[in-house]
């Protein structure tokens, strides 16, 4: 497994310019003959910080783009309610846009909130965006880029879950502790595998809430574990810890639980959700609100 790298989303140094501006995503895109970035940002400043989180975006096939904003003058996260984005290959190609981005924050801290759209992107490799956003009566643009293919060896949308399993609260299966949450979390009732054979959806995240650097684990876990108590009975809710154990030389090696290592995890918080026949029909890398969650678990339960 490679070092988790891409825990630092909320780092605000992760920002990069490309000339004047670059970067971002596609939702349901449509082209505007003759429209590219550089005319879009053409006569205006670039007075927003984009940082885009770098989790993996599959091409051809509907998948999310995460995002946040920062005003450069202050560090203060930019949370209006809405954003509108276009994409491109590069400055002069013709943009597709404007897309819009909506800010999520249900049941997160304050200062974890993001932008998220679903993005349909034709082709992998960089990508470059330019976002623009309405606030003080004014409009900010900002800008970013982002990599679109496979970074990792994961399961993906459409692939039959990994049957593991996974540490229960009566079965650690070699795993100490089985949740780094304080309190510890509830989602621990039921093994995977037993899980995957039961007749019920699943909903599994894969995380680490102590040691997850970016400090989404623990609000995400939280986030998964909330929208369960909604379902019970009808999915079956687990959480997979991402380290073996709490040593401090395990987290600096990198050495994995072994459900986290069957599931090849690179990137984390990972949640997935796997209908009743074992088949994984979406899955969240990265930032999740409540309201997503609870979308997609309604989506599972039909």
């Amino acid at each position: 497994m490679k070092r988790l790298s891409r825990r630092e989303f909320f780092r605000t140094t992760g920002f990069v310019a490309l000339g004047a501006f670059a970067a971002a995503c596609a939702k349901k895109v449509k082209i505007t003959p003759g429209t590219t970035l550089a005319s879009i940002t053409s006569g205006h400043q670039q007075t927003l910080q984009m940082n885009t989180a770098g989790f993996e975006i599959l091409s051809g096939r509907p998948d999310r783009f995460v995002f946040n904003l920062i005003d450069p003058a202050n560090g203060s996260a930019i949370t209006t309610p809405q954003a509108q984005m276009w994409i491109a290959v590069d400055q002069k190609s013709a943009a597709t846009g404007p897309l819009t981005a909506t800010y999520r924050a249900d049941g997160l801290p304050a200062d974890k909130g993001f932008y998220e759209t679903p993005v349909t992107i034709p082709t992998d490799g960089t990508w470059l965006a330019v976002v623009e956003a309405q606030r003080n009566g004014r409009t900010d643009f900002g800008a970013g880029q982002f990599q679109v293919g496979r970074q990792t060896a994961m399961p993906k949308p459409g692939d039959h879950a990994v049957i593991v399993p996974t540490p229960t609260y009566k079965d650690h299966r070699g795993v100490n502790p089985i949740c780094t949450a304080n309190p510890q979390c509830s989602m621990h009732a039921i093994s995977l595998d037993d899980a995957l054979k039961n007749g019920k959806p699943t909903v599994l995240i894969i995380s680490t809430p102590k040691f997850c650097t970016s400090a989404l684990c623990g609000p995400e876990t939280e986030v998964v574990q909330s929208v369960s108590k909604g379902f019970a009975g009808h999915i079956n809710f687990i959480h997979v810890e991402v380290y073996k154990d709490a040593k401090a030389t395990t987290i600096q090696r990198q050495l994995t639980s072994p459900a986290a290592t069957a599931w090849h995890l690179d990137q984390e918080p990972a949640i997935y959700y796997i209908d009743k026949s074992g088949i994984i029909q979406s899955r969240t890398i990265g930032p999740a609100d409540k309201a997503e969650v609870q979308a997609a678990a309604t989506a599972l339960a039909g």
